[in-house]
């Protein structure tokens, strides 16, 4: 079991909106006629970031387009450039004001977010299976996903190695960034407005977790559970043993970290990857190795 902390903010509650072509003149921060209206002392974080010599591959850079797709405004946007700032643009941990910190704080809010919606949208389901629904909602792999959605990709800030590197393509350093901005929203409202907002951008895989619980890919699932370990992918032996036309005629073993963790057999290779992944997820065998 997971050990959750709901946060809670001396920060001035922020007002979540609809999308609309016309929400930048509907956010709480700008009066009527569209000014910004002064924070109050101390109702905001000073942050004051630090690049190394050339600075980021992208500066300077006006993220209305995300907060549109957010659905919020932030009214520090110094957390929401921090949040997009990843490691790479400043070498230095003593000046370095990336998103890790943030990223800490956004996965555990995600975490309780989705726990507590699968909590009181599935009452009938048992513990395990809430379990895996929250690994598949929360997978690196479906944060990256709805992180491109967002077009992170095109907001986040990198060093020039990482942008070379082709960085913004990275579904992990994508994933990373959608955690990041969750923690900078619940630092700049509260977790309840955070959590809101993250239902909302997650709300179709909610709903087909809620909808489809039985309809789980073990082999993805098992992909994603292990991602958030190392980012290693599991990988499947398949032999064909049986007779063409028997139920056995394929076994497959699927390995993680040099070690074995489960076995299928089956009618075709897929079937037997499929057995082979969900006996996997039964054994657990990962959380008794040594990494």
């Amino acid at each position: 079991g997971s050990i959750f902390f709901i946060i809670v903010s001396n920060v001035r509650s922020q007002t979540i909106l609809p999308p609309s072509s016309h929400m930048s003149k509907l956010w709480r921060g700008r009066d009527d006629a569209g000014k910004q209206i002064p924070s109050p002392p101390g109702s905001s974080l000073r942050l004051e970031l630090h690049f190394r010599n050339g600075g980021p591959s992208i500066s300077g850079m006006n993220h209305t387009a995300l907060e549109d797709k957010l659905g919020y405004r932030f009214n520090n946007p110094d957390l929401l450039v921090q949040a997009l700032t990843h490691p790479s643009t400043d070498s230095k941990p003593e000046t370095r004001r990336a998103y890790e910190r943030l990223e800490f704080l956004g996965d555990a809010i995600l975490q309780l977010a989705v726990t507590q919606y699968l909590y009181h949208h599935m009452p009938q389901s048992p513990e395990g299976e809430l379990t895996q629904l929250r690994a598949r909602t929360v997978s690196r792999a479906n944060l990256g996903k709805y992180g491109f959605i967002l077009g992170l990709d095109k907001h986040i800030a990198l060093g020039k190695g990482e942008e070379r590197a082709g960085g913004r393509g990275k579904n992990s350093i994508i994933a990373n960034t959608f955690e990041s901005v969750f923690g900078a929203m619940s630092l700049d409202s509260d977790y309840e407005t955070a959590k809101a907002v993250a239902l909302r951008v997650l709300h179709e895989a909610l709903d087909s977790a809620a909808s489809h619980p039985k309809e789980i890919n073990p082999k993805g699932e098992l992909q994603a559970i292990l991602q958030d370990i190392l980012p290693e992918t599991p990988s499947y032996e398949t032999e064909e043993k049986g007779p063409r036309d028997a139920e056995n005629r394929f076994e497959s073993r699927v390995f993680w970290h040099g070690h074995a963790i489960g076995a299928g057999s089956g009618a075709s290779k897929r079937k037997a990857e499929v057995a082979a992944a969900a006996d996997a997820l039964d054994a657990r065998a990962w959380l008794r190795m040594t990494l």
